[in-house]
């Protein structure tokens, strides 16, 4: 009977495991209820512009209250400093900027390292936070700061 209930909690397990995260294969990004449609599109638009550089992947986690979202990327320093002036030039957002010795050693198993990553979370709405990766080549010494990024024609 014990092994009975605990089979039957346990066959759950997996259906709720299964919806707590998304891979996205394209850059998305899952904004509250209620947040600016406008600035979300604009917001989507850059992170989508991977012309110039490589999207590698992302993982949206529905965990509460955060409902955080993680976009990896691959490319050079210039632009990702495009990146970020068109990310700063969106009114409403700020950019948050922070850096990693090795994002090899932060990702898991869920996501590469690339030489970046933005991150977005409904705890802060309004601000994009962008790692990165001083293990990446070219990244190594690189600073960037948003307010002193040129945005990038869009």
């Amino acid at each position: 009977m014990a092994f009975a209930m605990v089979s039957g909690v346990l066959s759950l397990i997996p259906f709720r495991a299964a919806a707590l995260s998304e891979s996205l294969r394209e850059p998305s990004i899952f904004f509250p209820k209620g947040f600016d449609t406008n600035r979300a599109a604009k917001v989507l638009a850059v992170l989508r512009s991977t012309n110039n550089f490589a999207y590698l992947g992302g993982l949206t986690s529905y965990w509460e209250p955060k409902f955080e979202t993680t976009l990896v990327y691959q490319g050079e320093p210039d632009q990702l400093k495009a990146m970020i002036g068109r990310l700063d030039g969106i009114e409403g957002m700020r950019v948050h900027i922070t850096y990693s010795d090795n994002l090899n050693r932060e990702t898991g198993s869920a996501l590469q390292a690339g030489s970046w990553w933005v991150t977005y979370s409904h705890t802060m709405p309004n601000t994009i936070s962008i790692r990165v990766n001083r293990a990446a080549k070219g990244f190594e010494n690189q600073a960037f700061d948003a307010r002193a990024a040129t945005p990038a024609a869009p």
